[in-house]
């Protein structure tokens, strides 16, 4: 019997341990299940609220794919869609980026090499053989999102974290670095522009009096190319920042632009020479002319006066002719006699054969000062 009891007690002992287990065990699953509950259903909320609202940020687009097909295209605003995976939302800058292109020398220490050196250096070559280096600056813009999404292989996500993507580089299955998109794209372009245009042109028209045509020659080619393209992006500038000879023909350059400027200064003085004696002889020509016609309007009021006078005296000598001659003889012998006597020491004698005595008193009376008489008279 006490072994029967036994048995019994710890069959119950077992029995009512497990039963404990059990029911931690259902607590725990019950527990879990309602955290996994409360988990789907945020999830759900997320999936359904959040996940698929979007704002686009200003000078930015957002192109919204759907299954991989492009559903549209928004430029401002806030917009909700099924987030992925049946939508993306793909943000394309739109504002103006800035592209450096080089043709340049690797820098050295003595600032170049003996020779230029293929894969190394970049140059270009001008149309009568002569190399050149340079440097630019390209200014675009993004005109059409889709565009430029689509045709130019851009990658996945041009803006990451708020930022444009860098550059282009991606690397394939078997691990090779490599660049495709459209930076590497517009820096070809630029690149065939370049070279095309100063195929065309002359190194002295490149470097000296035609560079401003040259540069705006290459911003017209290569805004034909990125149009032919038909990528969606807008050529805003083209500016070239330098552009020079290579290292070892720099001095004989710069030799030739020294005389080039020595022969201009000297052209600008014989210009200024020239304007200036121009202005004298022109002021000179002036005054000479302006004296003739002051001459020539004096001498001809004389003669017009003298005209006048003479055809006065002309109509009274043919009315009176003696009368007019004795007066005129009169007026000269009055005008001779005044230039005669005014030294008093000379004469005027009448004609011979007149038949008059002159009788001339040669004793002058002696002349008294005005001083002496007033003092005899005080006396």
């Amino acid at each position: 019997m006490e072994d029967n009891k036994s048995v019994i007690t710890n069959e119950f002992d077992r029995s009512g341990r497990y039963d404990a287990g059990l029911k931690s065990l259902a607590k725990s699953l019950r527990v879990a299940f309602l955290l996994l509950l409360i988990g789907i259903i945020a999830t759900l909320i997320y999936f359904v609220s959040g996940a698929g609202y979007f704002s686009v940020e200003p000078q930015q687009a957002v192109i919204v794919s759907r299954f991989g097909r492009i559903a549209g295209t928004y430029t401002s605003g806030g917009h909700w869609f099924l987030p992925f995976p049946v939508n993306q939302f793909i943000r394309v800058q739109t504002s103006q980026q800035l592209l450096e292109v080089d043709f340049s020398a690797a820098a050295t220490p003595n600032g170049g090499g003996d020779s230029l050196e293929p894969g190394r250096d970049t140059y270009v070559m001008t149309g009568d053989a002569n190399i050149v280096h340079s440097s630019w600056t390209i200014a675009y813009r993004v005109d059409n999102p889709e565009k430029f999404y689509c045709n130019l292989l851009t990658p996945l996500f041009p803006v990451e974290n708020g930022k444009v993507t860098p550059d282009d580089e991606f690397k394939d299955a078997d691990g090779m670095t490599g660049t495709r998109g459209p930076v590497t794209l517009l820096r070809n372009l630029f690149r065939r522009a370049v070279i095309t245009v100063t195929a065309q042109s002359v190194v002295n028209d490149i470097l000296y009096a035609g560079q401003s045509k040259y540069s705006d020659d290459v911003r017209r080619e290569f805004a034909r190319l990125v149009t032919a393209h038909d990528c969606g992006i807008v050529i805003e500038n083209v500016g070239l920042n330098r552009i020079y000879p290579p290292v070892k023909t720099k001095e004989a350059f710069e030799e030739v632009t020294s005389a080039a400027n020595a022969s201009s200064a000297l052209r600008n003085e014989a210009l200024a020479y020239k304007v200036t004696q121009e202005n004298e002889a022109v002021s000179r020509s002036a005054a000479i002319i302006a004296a003739a016609e002051a001459y020539k309007n004096r001498i001809t009021a004389q003669l017009e006066a003298q005209s006048d006078h003479f055809n006065k005296i002309y109509e009274q000598h043919r009315n009176n002719p003696g009368t007019l001659t004795m007066a005129l003889y009169t007026e000269m012998l009055k005008e001779v006699a005044a230039d005669v006597y005014k030294d008093g020491d000379k004469f005027v004698l009448g004609p011979q054969g007149s038949g008059k005595s002159l009788w001339l008193k040669l004793n002058r009376e002696p002349k008294t000062s005005t001083a002496a008489d007033g003092a005899g008279e005080g006396k």
